[in-house]
């Protein structure tokens, strides 16, 4: 049986995605009928390009937080290798998966602070995100999951500044 917190928060969810898509249509239908455009007050601010001066400082600046997800990575390996030789047989197999997941973001954080290229980090998010995948589909687990965005959370705040100059 499901629990019932939980599928109070899955119903809650859908209500606000229903309620808002449906306000949004009798809106959208309105401005249709009165031939209304919406007028545009102001245009929204431009963002100024880094130099490549500035992109040097910021990624000098922001990158030692990409080493400390890259750590973070590592001391996941670490648990999950400890928790799948002190677990039964039965439940070992999902630590090792995130233990090998954990151990290829870890890599990857390295390389992205190295070639500071965007492939990199979409390599990176698919790392960290499979275990979070893996986590959260299996009863009990839900605590481990929530662990692995740490290291998303300290990429996006290093990437969020200087995304648009870094290489494709």
């Amino acid at each position: 049986m499901p629990d019932l917190k939980f599928v109070a928060l899955v119903f809650g969810i859908i209500l606000l995605i229903v309620l808002g898509v449906r306000q949004g249509m009798k809106k959208a239908r309105k401005l249709q009928e009165t031939g209304d455009r919406p007028v545009k007050t102001k245009e929204a601010p431009q963002k100024p390009i880094m130099t490549e001066a500035q992109f040097d400082q910021s990624w000098k600046n922001l990158s030692y937080l990409l080493l400390l997800a890259a750590a973070g990575s590592l001391y996941m390996v670490y648990m999950a290798t400890k928790a799948a030789l002190s677990s039964v047989a039965a439940v070992a197999w999902v630590y090792w998966i995130d233990a090998g997941f954990s151990l290829a973001a870890a890599v990857s954080g390295v390389l992205i602070w190295h070639l500071r290229t965007k492939s990199m980090v979409f390599l990176y998010f698919g790392f960290t995100i499979v275990p979070i995948i893996l986590f959260m589909s299996i009863k009990g687990f839900k605590i481990d999951a929530l662990i692995h965005l740490f290291p998303l959370v300290l990429l996006y705040f290093v990437l969020k500044p200087v995304w648009e100059n870094m290489k494709n």
